[in-house]
């Protein structure tokens, strides 16, 4: 437990680096989905690497644009900015279609007065590169004898969803690839860096950020963890394992990060510029649940907050809110003696238990990332699903006329309020709860489907006391159908 003196060592740290950060221009981002051929309100996974161009022309992302630009009514100035950020940019992409929307995006920025940044998927979606995920030297493996992952796991939605196969971080081609790749974006960005500053409009580059919560996930299969190929990579095996297994895979999730940033810094992007993405449980989230024989590491999949910092990059967090996760974060800045960082990705609400649960509203939301250091907040959901979804919860939170509002008190340059967290008891319990649950079950939940059903019915009506019975009923299913 920290002591008062610590805890008084962390609050200076974070409002020295607060007060410096607010000498340079920050920016309020929203995030623009990219990899749709025609509308960039779809917020599904990318699918099956079909070679249609998958990136949006340029028409519709200038009306998505001006929607952003028109709603909120003004631009900022001085230390503030309204920016989009254009992602993800993936292995999906050909070199050339990536180059060429790099080179559209500042034209973007130079016709509507907003600043815009770039989101990289570095391993995510792959499938159209065949040539990469077909040598199992590339894929990541689930065990010793060097399985292949069947596919990656993402917990994006009600059921888990399979991805291709997790990329290992630490294949020679794989890093061959990444090299190559991060080059050629920054100097693409650098491109629109140049033309900018010629037109004396350098704060319209609002930064890159170089990954899409980066991470070592579950294989999709078995729900087994991965890592196995590159602990293997770095010349271990069943009979000499690491001394320890988590901190070597981390080692691995953060070299790779920082081989992403070190090509994008190579080709010019200021360092300042560069922010990492890292989404991880809080210590007080991942406390307040029954864990098993289940690591601090293995929860975030290798990639708690210390893997999101580099020399040639700023950190940057999922930050939908949960009980802890702005502690550990300035506890983390300060440790580092870091100045700015980023929320790569997040709104005021938490995914797992819909709007109106995380204890503040948008205000506060900002002010727990602004006042602290923050200089890129990038929000996601605007728009997401067209005007069918303007009910959809993430819409509803990241739309609202009370957001609406924030936005223009941060753009203006007025002080953000922090008010004081609403007490949460239950809403403190239930969040980790259901995200457990979200990560752990099975592909193909049949057995789990009247109790999902109950919970989602029980939270859509706010019956957040039912819910939690509900929630724990499904834990207890989920510990006897553990192997």
């Amino acid at each position: 437990m920290k002591t008062t003196a610590s805890l008084l060592v962390c609050l200076l740290a974070a409002s020295l680096a607060s007060a410096q950060s607010e000498k340079e221009t920050r920016y309020l981002a929203f995030q623009i989905f990219t990899y749709h051929s025609s509308e960039p309100k779809v917020a599904s996974a990318m699918s099956s690497g079909t070679r249609e161009p998958l990136i949006p022309g340029k028409p519709a992302l200038r009306d998505y644009v001006l929607d952003v630009k028109q709603r909120i009514g003004m631009v900022g100035g001085g230390q503030t900015r309204l920016a989009v950020i254009f992602g993800p940019l993936s292995f999906e992409q050909s070199d050339a279609e990536v180059t060429r929307f790099i080179e559209k995006s500042f034209d973007l920025a130079l016709e509507t007065d907003l600043a815009v940044g770039f989101h990289i998927d570095d391993s995510i979606f792959w499938t159209a590169r065949k040539d990469l995920w077909s040598d199992p030297k590339n894929v990541e493996a689930l065990d010793w004898d060097g399985t292949p992952s069947t596919g990656r796991r993402l917990d994006w939605g009600k059921t888990p969803t399979s991805a291709p196969p997790q990329m290992c971080f630490n294949s020679k081609v794989i890093q061959q690839e990444v090299r190559h790749r991060s080059a050629l974006i920054g100097d693409a960005i650098q491109s629109g860096v140049k033309r900018l500053r010629q037109r004396n409009r350098p704060e319209l580059f609002a930064g890159v950020i170089a990954g899409w919560e980066t991470m070592i996930g579950q294989d999709f299969e078995t729900g087994k963890y991965l890592g196995y190929r590159a602990l293997l990579n770095r010349g271990f095996s069943r009979e000499h394992p690491p001394q320890d297994m988590d901190l070597e895979r981390q080692a691995v999730v953060e070299e790779f990060i920082g081989l992403w940033t070190a090509g994008l810094a190579g080709a010019g992007v200021s360092r300042q510029k560069i922010y990492s993405h890292t989404a991880f449980l809080s210590h007080r989230s991942f406390g307040s649940g029954d864990r098993k024989e289940r690591t601090y590491s293995l929860q975030n999949h290798f990639a708690p907050a210390t893997v999101a910092f580099g020399k040639d990059h700023r950190p940057g967090f999922s930050t939908y809110p949960q009980p802890g996760l702005y502690d550990d974060i300035y506890e983390q800045l300060a440790s580092h003696k870091q100045v700015g960082w980023a929320s790569s990705e997040g709104t005021n609400m938490q995914p797992s238990s819909g709007p109106g649960q995380t204890g503040m509203n948008m205000e506060t939301y900002l002010a727990k990332m602004f006042n602290h250091g923050a200089t890129l907040v990038n929000i996601f959901s605007w728009g997401i699903g067209g005007d069918a979804m303007k009910t959809m919860s993430f819409r509803v939170v990241t739309e609202s006329e009370e957001a609406l509002q924030a936005y223009r008190k941060f753009l203006k340059g007025e002080p953000l309020i922090e008010a004081p967290m609403q007490p949460m008891g239950l809403m403190e319990r239930l969040p980790p709860k259901i995200h457990r649950i979200m990560k752990e079950l099975p592909p193909n939940p049949e057995k789990f489907r009247p109790l999902m059903e109950k919970l989602q019915g029980l939270i859509k009506d706010k019956n957040f006391e039912e819910a939690e019975k509900v929630a724990d009923s499904i834990l207890k299913l989920l510990d006897s159908n553990a192997p």
